[in-house]
């Protein structure tokens, strides 16, 4: 993947990487997720207990899916991904405990929380 400050090359008017995949939006603190997870073992260590076992699943899937296809875009994605994760978890564990939470009530009950909006209220709401 291009850093940053790097040209980022073009094909059909869309940003491509090296290896002809779009590269993943920036997020404001990619930088510092992959300087502080700079590997598989880091991400790992920087995961709550209750994440690792997806997370293990993700990465092997990925390299799964890098020995088969000999293409690594899939594994960047899932590193970038949870390195995002690692970076949030560490910042605020407990507020990443309570999300994690918050989400399973969702999928468990089928339904959204109490008090939650749509995204098309949120955005009427907004104005945007």
């Amino acid at each position: 993947m291009a850093s940053p400050a790097a040209p980022v090359p073009h094909q059909g008017g869309l940003p491509v990487g090296t290896d002809g995949v779009e590269p993943a939006p920036e997020w404001v603190d990619d930088v510092v997720a992959a300087g502080r997870f700079g590997s598989p073992e880091a991400i790992r260590a920087g995961l709550l207990p209750e994440q690792v076992g997806e997370f293990d699943v993700a990465f092997d899937a990925a390299l799964t899916a890098a020995r088969q296809t000999l293409r690594l875009d899939q594994l960047r994605q899932v590193l970038q991904v949870w390195r995002r994760v690692a970076l949030l978890t560490e910042q605020d564990p407990e507020g990443y405990r309570r999300m994690l939470a918050a989400a399973a009530e969702v999928r468990a009950e089928g339904r959204p929380r109490s008090g939650s909006v749509s995204w098309a209220e949120l955005r009427a709401e907004l104005d945007v």
